[in-house]
C-alpha cells in the first residue's frame, strides 16, 4: 500500500517530523528521505520537495522549526505591504534560542514577539513591527541600495493606506535605539508626518519647492472646495508683505508616473483642479519625467508663477 504523502503532510506540504512519525512509522519516513521523497529543510521538520523550492514551503518550515514567528520584509508581504518577500525567510526566534546554522535562504533574529497576527497560517509580527524590523534588516551589512527602496517604500506605503499610525512607527522606534540606519528614518518619518505620501513628493519638496527667495512651502494644504476638501502637496496659500497678509493661493502638485498617468486618475485630477480653480486657486503640475529632467526650469517655473500671483493679489490687514 502506497501511503500519499501529500495528504500525510498536509495543504502546505510541511509538517514537524513529530506529527509524521506519529502518523507514520519512523522506519518509512527514514526511508521516504533516503529516496528523496521527503526533505528535511530544517531540523525537526519535513517537506514535500516541491514545497521546499517555494518561499511559502520555507517559511512554513522557519515557523515550524523556530516556534517563531516571520519578521521584516517576510511579514509586510504576508501583511501585503510589499509585493515580493525576496529570495530569504526572516523570522524572531526568541532572544534564548540557540540559533545553530541555517540554510542561506533563511535569516533569524533572537528577539522576542509579545504581539503577533497570523497571515495565510502563519505567524506574522504586526505591522508596525515589521516596517521598523525590515529598515533594520535593509541597512545591515550585506544588504543593498533594493532593500532600502524596498524599506522606504513600506514605510511610506504603511502610513498611507492607514495599515500603521506615525505613533505606532515612533513607539516602535524608540525601542530600538541601535537599530541600524535609525536616523534616516527618523528623517523619512519626518517627512512622511509632514505629508510626503510618495518618494517623488520627499524629493520634489528637497529639489523642486525648495525654491531661494520663496517662503517655506506648505505641505498638504487643505481647500475647501464644492466637491470636498482638496489636499494639495505643496504650495503657497498667502504671503505676510510689509505688515500685511497677501493672497498667493498657488499649490503644487508633484505627479508620481504611476499613479497620476492612469486615465481615471487624470480625469480625477482634472476635476479637483478646477474646483481648486472655483476657489480662486492656481495648481501647477510637475510630472516625475520633467521634475528629474529639468529640476531648474521647474523651479524657475513655480518661482514666476509665485510672483505673478502675489503682484496680482489682493491685499488683507495683518
Amino acid at each position: 500500500m502506497t501511503t500519499d504523502l501529500r495528504r500525510l503532510l498536509g495543504p502546505g506540504g510541511v509538517r514537524p517530523s513529530a506529527d509524521v512519525v506519529r502518523d507514520a512509522h519512523p522506519s518509512s519516513v527514514s526511508r521516504w528521505v533516503a529516496t528523496g521523497r521527503l526533505l528535511r529543510p530544517l531540523p525537526g521538520v519535513l517537506a514535500l520537495p516541491d514545497a521546499v523550492g517555494t518561499w511559502t514551503g520555507r517559511a512554513r518550515a522557519a515557523e515550524q522549526w523556530s516556534g517563531g514567528h516571520l519578521s521584516g520584509r517576510s511579514a509586510l508581504a504576508l501583511w501585503d505591504v510589499v509585493a515580493s518577500p525576496g529570495a530569504l525567510v526572516h523570522v524572531a526566534v526568541g532572544r534564548r534560542r540557540n540559533v545553530a546554522p541555517v540554510p542561506e535562504w533563511l535569516r533569524p533574529h533572537r528577539v522576542e514577539v509579545t504581539e503577533w497576527g497570523e497571515r495565510d497560517g502563519l505567524r506574522v509580527t504586526m505591522p508596525a513591527r515589521s516596517v521598523v524590523e525590515a529598515w533594520g534588516h535593509a541597512h545591515v551589512r550585506g544588504a543593498g541600495p533594493r532593500d532600502v527602496e524596498l524599506a522606504r517604500a513600506a514605510v511610506i506605503g504603511a502610513v498611507r493606506r492607514r495599515m500603521v499610525t506615525m505613533r505606532q512607527l515612533r513607539s516602535e522606534l524608540l525601542r530600538r535605539p541601535r537599530l541600524p540606519g535609525r536616523a534616516d528614518l527618523c528623517v523619512l518619518l519626518d517627512l512622511v508626518e509632514g505629508g510626503c505620501q510618495s518618494e517623488f513628493e520627499i524629493w520634489g519638496l528637497q529639489h523642486l519647492l525648495d525654491i531661494p527667495g520663496l517662503p517655506p512651502v506648505e505641505q498638504q494644504i487643505a481647500v475647501e472646495t464644492r466637491i470636498g476638501t482638496v489636499h494639495l502637496d505643496g504650495g503657497w496659500r498667502r504671503v505676510l508683505v510689509g505688515g500685511r497678509w497677501r493672497e498667493v493661493r498657488l499649490g503644487v502638485e508633484l505627479d508620481g508616473a504611476a499613479f497620476h498617468g492612469a486615465p481615471d486618475r487624470r480625469e480625477a485630477d482634472i476635476r479637483r483642479d478646477a474646483a481648486a480653480a472655483a476657489e480662486g486657486w492656481l495648481i501647477m503640475r510637475i510630472g516625475h519625467r520633467r521634475g528629474h529632467a529639468e529640476p531648474d526650469v521647474c523651479r524657475a517655473d513655480v518661482a514666476a508663477a509665485f510672483h505673478a500671483r502675489l503682484d496680482h493679489g489682493g491685499w488683507r490687514a495683518a
